[in-house]
Order: structure tokens, then C-alpha cells, then sequence
């Protein structure tokens, strides 16, 4: 978050603080060198991990705007992952653990993507690789996006998502969403739940939303 250090570091204990449980994978994950990918969860906040996971379901379609851990941990619990990855030396990464952990149920594609300028972005093959309706959008690739930024390619991924999120029980999740207040404006969702609190591999604290449809 756009903190100074000390305002991050009182964030982080209050955040250990109101959420207890979450203090053992914080010494045990989030001081670690390793990445999510390497420990199979997803960049997200534990708090969105501990109330995503009961809401899956092995019959969900999920698409992903960015690739990683997340990848390997939707795949173990859903129907199929369809992911979208613009950096090419990620991509082989993601690759790579997948074939490792002979998971069988994740179409990944590298995709170019232009963010140059919205309409540039718009027109991208990343922009415009999903297709189709899913149970579940993820929310969580490439921005280049700052506080000084006039405007945001997950916000415009979330645009499309919309269009495509299944109406009865779909869910977007939207990594980061402290970034973005402009998505919770846009958003069409029966409900938000915003999930902040520390996660896997992370020194501070972060926050995820959850779009429910």
C-alpha cells in the first residue's frame, strides 16, 4: 500500500493482531524466499484464501488475468483453469509447475499485451483472449499501474469480466483492489467482499476483493 514504513509496519502488527489465525502462515510463508507459485497458493490475502476456498466447487470454470500459485490452486479445485500470461519468462515458469505437478485441467497462454494507452490495451491479445462465460475471474496480471497513473488495465479487464462472469453464483476477484477504488464503483455485484489482512509470501499487508454475482 502507498504507506511510509513505520505506517506499514503498525498496519501489519494490527492486521496480526485482529487476525490471530493467520500469524503461523505469516512466520511460516511470508518470511520466506520463496514465491506462490513455489508453495502453490495464491498471491492473495489469507483472508480471501480462507473464504474463497469453501466456495469453490469441482464443476467451476475459471479464467485468470495473470498466472501463479493461484493457478495451481484453483486448478486442484475446480473443473478448469483457462489463464492468460504476458510475461514470457513467467509463462515458462508457470509451465513448468504445472507439468511438475501433473496437473492436467489448465490451458495457460502467452499472450502480447500493449499498455501504451487504454484503447492500445483494449486491442491487445491479452485484452481479448477470454471468451465464453465462467463461474469464476481472476483478477490479478499486469497494470504497470501507480498512484500518478491516469488510468488501469485491471480496470478495464474488469470491464470485460463483467460481461462474462456468470450471473448466478459468478464470482471476480480482484487482487490488489486497494489500488483500484474505481472497480468497486463500476461493480455490478450483488455483494463485495473486501478481504485485507497479510498473504503467502508478502511482508505487509495487502487486500483482495471478491465480486459475488
Amino acid at each position: 500500500m502507498y504507506l511510509s514504513n513505520s505506517a506499514r509496519t503498525r498496519k501489519l502488527i494490527l492486521s496480526l493482531l485482529v487476525n490471530p489465525q493467520d500469524l503461523i502462515s505469516y512466520l511460516r510463508y511470508s518470511l520466506t524466499k520463496k514465491t506462490p507459485l513455489q508453495i502453490g497458493l495464491p498471491w492473495w490475502s489469507y483472508k480471501s484464501i480462507h473464504t474463497i476456498e469453501p466456495l469453490l466447487k469441482k464443476e467451476h470454470n475459471v479464467f485468470e488475468w495473470g498466472s501463479g500459485g493461484s493457478t495451481l490452486f484453483l486448478a486442484k479445485r475446480t473443473n478448469k483453469v483457462v489463464a492468460v500470461e504476458n510475461n514470457p519468462d513467467w509463462f515458462e515458469r508457470v509451465q513448468s509447475s504445472i507439468k511438475k505437478f501433473r496437473i492436467t485441467n489448465v490451458q495457460i497462454s502467452h499472450q502480447e499485451i500493449d499498455l501504451l494507452d487504454s484503447d492500445a490495451f483494449m486491442r491487445s491479445p491479452y485484452a481479448n483472449y477470454i471468451s465464453g462465460s465462467f463461474d469464476i475471474i481472476v483478477i490479478d496480471g499486469e497494470d504497470h499501474f501507480g498512484p500518478s497513473a491516469s488510468w488501469s488495465a485491471r480496470e478495464y479487464c474488469f470491464e470485460i469480466s463483467q460481461s462474462l462472469i456468470c450471473s448466478n453464483g459468478g464470482i471476480i476477484i480482484v487482487d490488489d483492489s486497494w489500488r483500484y477504488p474505481k472497480i468497486t464503483t463500476m461493480s455490478n455485484a450483488k455483494k463485495i467482499i473486501a478481504c485485507e489482512s497479510t498473504g503467502p509470501c508478502r511482508k505487509g499487508v495487502t487486500r483482495t476483493d471478491l465480486h459475488l454475482y
